[in-house]
């Protein structure tokens, strides 16, 4: 992933249309868990708008890829169709 800018907004939707749910830990963190698989991922809160950090991608990528919900190679698609559209902009 080279330059990733997928924001907090994306990568959120992406994960709620994968069927995980939310729970928002105020000030604090928001934690997603998809209770099929046991697929746990917990990010700070952004602002909506605001660009998740790589090692953040990372992390949802190697828990999606080891839970079977989405391969590496699919995750690192949606991050460039997703950065390509934030650089467009």
């Amino acid at each position: 992933m080279s330059r990733p800018r997928v924001t907090f907004a994306e990568l959120r939707q992406m994960l709620l249309d994968m069927g995980f749910s939310e729970t928002v830990v105020p000030r604090s963190h928001v934690f997603f868990s998809h209770p099929a698989t046991g697929a746990e991922v917990a990010l700070l809160i952004h602002r909506p708008d605001r660009i998740v950090r790589p090692h953040h991608l990372v992390s949802v990528r190697i828990m999606l890829d080891a839970k079977g919900l989405m391969d590496r190679a699919d995750f690192d698609d949606f991050v460039a169709s997703t950065s390509a559209r934030q650089s467009a902009s």
